[in-house]
């Protein structure tokens, strides 16, 4: 079965960034709400880094599923999902001190690091990408 081409990749592709943005984004609220969680880390700043790691993969996943709706992305998109990633992010920090937990501002700082460092390495491959194809474009 041939598979047609779409901007992201495969159809295949394509499916999956939409159904894997919803789902992780449900996983890491019910995780980061869940009474009391332990972390398993053998090193200082362990949490720290999971809040990188996670909110980077958010990051991530809300730019590809971005791309599956509309292709190309706007030069503002990555202002406006920081915008909204950051305000999630400020919102799970707050929620978490009623299941028993404590809201920490370091934690959402590190969210925002992340985000910020994922959005803005994808809006330079965005860029590179419109540059390479004006001027393979002129050259045809």
């Amino acid at each position: 079965m041939i598979v047609p081409a779409t901007p992201t990749g495969s159809a295949r592709w394509t499916d999956w960034y939409r159904r894997a943005l919803p789902a992780y984004w449900l996983s890491l609220f019910c995780l980061t709400h869940l009474p009391k969680l332990e972390m398993p880390v053998r090193f200082r700043g362990g949490d720290k880094l999971a809040h990188v790691a996670a909110f980077g993969l958010l990051a991530f996943l809300f730019w590809r599923f971005a791309e599956t709706l509309r292709r190309p992305l706007s030069a503002r998109f990555a202002w406006i999902a920081g915008g909204c990633l950051a305000a999630y992010a400020a919102a799970d920090e707050y929620l978490q001190q009623f299941v028993g937990r404590s809201a920490d501002v370091v934690d959402w700082l590190c969210d925002l690091i992340a985000i910020g460092l994922v959005l803005a390495g994808l809006e330079c491959c965005r860029r590179r990408h419109l540059n390479q194809r004006e001027r393979f474009g002129r050259v045809r």
